[in-house]
């Protein structure tokens, strides 16, 4: 039996609405303008198979930012859009504050002597002061100057070098492994404490946490199994997955539509953009003439990504030089929107 023809021109109707919505939620999100997905556009096509006029037309898309058309559209650092929008996830905050409280209530943080806030806060703080891109830095340092570590991180399943080649322990997420075993190493031999706050050293054997064991680590530079000259960037397209592991908590910007849109959409526009903010626009520039492949990973809840940045030049890459070399690294050399 087939549809009255009537039905089907409804039917399709509402599929060219539907497109057109879709069209629109889209150039927003990429231009990382007014609405983006994550606001009315989202909200609208997350609540509907069929879209009313009313909800098509919320849908305001901005005009890209015709003067920044070479970076990518709106900057990442816009301190009205990432704060002075109005909250469209109101609903999830007041979840989180409900799931928090049920924690605390069913004593589920319970630590003798402290409070389930006190274990809050000391976890906060343990991310602020105590992890930092410090675990981060030593790790990247060791890389540069210990060519199987970094072989083992890049090829966790199948390491090409002693004393990775024979461990018992391998696999794609392997790296966490071979990354607590320096650290363990490192902390032991009191080789972490310049960079390591507060004054005076490590006061224990630094972890990775729970949410480093699935790590995945890439490296900047020229490749030689591909011959090309590549360069990682890391982002969050849906949210703020981030190795907070290594790097502790996330900057600001990383959590903006704008970055979250144009790492993907604009990811060159993104380095200028950060070069320019620290007056290195023309290295950053001759470093992209260089790089043949742009890679960028999308860090979610099943695995995070890490960058081994391409090493400072006019630096001996040797064990001798290499707490000198960790206080080089930066954080954001490490997500891949700098260099180092």
């Amino acid at each position: 039996m087939t549809k009255p023809q009537d039905d089907l021109d409804s039917e399709e109707t509402k599929l060219e609405s539907r497109r057109n919505f879709l069209k629109s939620a889209g150039v927003a999100g990429l231009t990382a303008t007014a609405t983006g997905v994550s606001g009315v556009a989202g909200v609208a096509g997350l609540s509907a198979l069929g879209i009313s006029d009313e909800a098509e037309a919320a849908v305001t898309c901005a005009e890209a930012d015709t003067a920044r058309a070479d970076l990518g559209g709106a900057p990442i650092f816009d301190e009205a859009a990432a704060f002075n929008e109005p909250s469209v996830l109101s609903p999830l905050a007041k979840r989180a504050d409900a799931l928090k409280q049920l924690i605390i209530d069913k004593g589920i943080l319970n630590v003798p002597g402290k409070t389930s806030q006190q274990v809050i806060e000391d976890f906060i703080q343990y991310y602020h002061e105590q992890v930092g891109p410090y675990i981060g830095k030593a790790v990247v340092a060791h890389a540069w100057v210990d060519a199987a570590f970094k072989d083992a991180l890049l090829n966790p399943e199948k390491p090409n070098y002693e004393p990775y080649k024979s461990h018992s322990q391998r696999g794609p997420f392997a790296a966490s492994i071979f990354i607590g075993k320096f650290l363990d190493e490192a902390a032991a031999a009191n080789r972490l404490s310049f960079i390591w706050p507060p004054a005076g050293g490590l006061q224990f054997t630094p972890p990775i946490g729970p949410e480093g064991n699935a790590v995945r680590v890439v490296a900047n530079g020229y490749e030689a199994k591909t011959g090309q000259f590549v360069h990682n960037m890391v982002s969050c397209t849906l949210c703020s997955c981030y190795p907070q592991a290594l790097l502790g908590v996330q900057p600001v910007w990383y959590k903006s539509r704008q970055y979250r849109a144009r790492s993907v959409s604009a990811p060159r526009g993104v380095m200028l953009e950060f070069a320019e903010s620290i007056g290195k626009l023309a290295e950053v520039q001759a470093y992209l003439n260089t790089v043949t492949e742009l890679r960028v990973w999308d860090s979610n809840s099943e695995v995070r990504f890490f960058v081994i940045p391409e090493p400072p030049k006019n630096e001996p890459l040797t064990p001798d030089n290499e707490m000198h070399l960790a206080t080089l690294v930066t954080r954001n050399g490490m997500i891949g929107t700098e260099l180092i």
